[in-house]
């Protein structure tokens, strides 16, 4: 009797055995199918944000060129430039696909050019002074203004009190030198003696840097720029000069000399305007395709410039 069930029994560790294995195997599946998974889940992610991105450059994009049109077609309604026109009033929040679409243009010859502050190779006395007192008016320190000069004029020299030329950008702990050219973008600053990230905040509102001399457009120029432009004028007198060009522009410059007599001549025949070349548009993207990550976002900023009969040109552009 036991020698006929010796097999039977012998062959329970082999079953079992053979179910070990087979639920490793299953397992081995399991963990492998799970990491496929992922994988892909993984590659689709990546995919729906490559997606998203290309969606709202696309929008920038469309936005960018939305700016261009109203310049161009503004150039050709008028010879002034003023805040009440339409560029003037921006583009409002558009829903579109996905996304939600903002921008505005902002006359850069509103603002004091620093790269004015150079003229010919060397330092502008005039506009030295004005951006000064801009400072003076922003509780900056008015020295300021020469390490600006001494950061784009071409020579070695110090321009005075507040100056810095290499000697004092090398021997910072990271060293390099000081640009001696003009200046593409206000950010710059931060490598400039005296600036910091609060100071640029501060300022960055009223000044710009162009790559040509510039004239300050009257009619688009805020408080504090008029201010500093023309101080001969009180208070009262600048408030009274923002609220009637709200309502009436200057169309020329006999027309600033009419109602601003105070205005020195050679700052109208030199320094002002009516109209402008150069133009800064902002564009905000809030939205694209929506992933697991969240939906995408991008700022977008391009520097425009106006030529009579041509679409604006871009002078540069750049995203967040």
């Amino acid at each position: 009797m036991s020698a006929r069930r010796a097999p039977h029994l012998a062959s329970r560790p082999a079953r079992g055995a053979a179910i070990i294995s087979a639920l490793l195997v299953v397992a081995l599946v399991a963990v492998t199918a799970s990491a496929m998974l992922a994988q892909q889940s993984q590659a689709l992610t990546r995919t729906e944000a490559s997606v998203a991105r290309a969606q709202v450059h696309a929008y920038a994009d469309t936005a960018l060129q939305w700016a261009r049109s109203i310049l161009f077609d503004d150039a050709k309604r008028g010879a002034i430039d003023h805040l009440g026109e339409g560029w003037a009033r921006g583009l409002a929040a558009l829903p579109v696909e996905n996304a939600v679409i903002s921008g505005a243009i902002q006359d850069e010859q509103g603002r004091f050019n620093l790269n004015n502050l150079v003229r010919e190779g060397r330092a502008s006395a005039p506009d030295v002074a004005l951006l000064r007192r801009l400072l003076e008016d922003l509780a900056l320190q008015p020295e300021l203004a020469l390490a600006v000069v001494d950061w784009i004029d071409a020579d070695s020299e110090i321009s005075g009190t507040g100056g810095a030329e290499d000697a004092t950008y090398l021997a910072l702990p990271v060293p390099y030198r000081a640009a001696n050219r003009p200046l593409v973008t206000v950010e710059e600053l931060a490598r400039v003696r005296g600036f910091d990230a609060k100071t640029i905040q501060r300022l960055k509102p009223f000044v710009t840097a162009l790559p040509a001399t510039t004239r300050l457009n009257l009619n688009t120029a805020p408080d504090a720029v008029v201010a500093a432009a023309l101080p001969d004028l009180s208070a009262a007198e600048r408030r009274a000069l923002l609220a009637e060009r709200a309502v009436k522009p200057f169309k020329d410059l006999d027309d600033i000399r009419r109602r601003v007599p105070k205005a020195p001549a050679a700052t109208v025949n030199n320094d002002l305007d009516v109209k402008s070349d150069f133009f800064l548009a902002s564009v905000a993207i809030a939205g694209g395709a929506i992933s697991e990550s969240g939906a995408a976002q991008l700022q977008a900023q391009a520097l425009l410039k106006r030529e009579p009969g041509k679409w604006p040109v871009i002078i540069w552009q750049s995203s967040l």
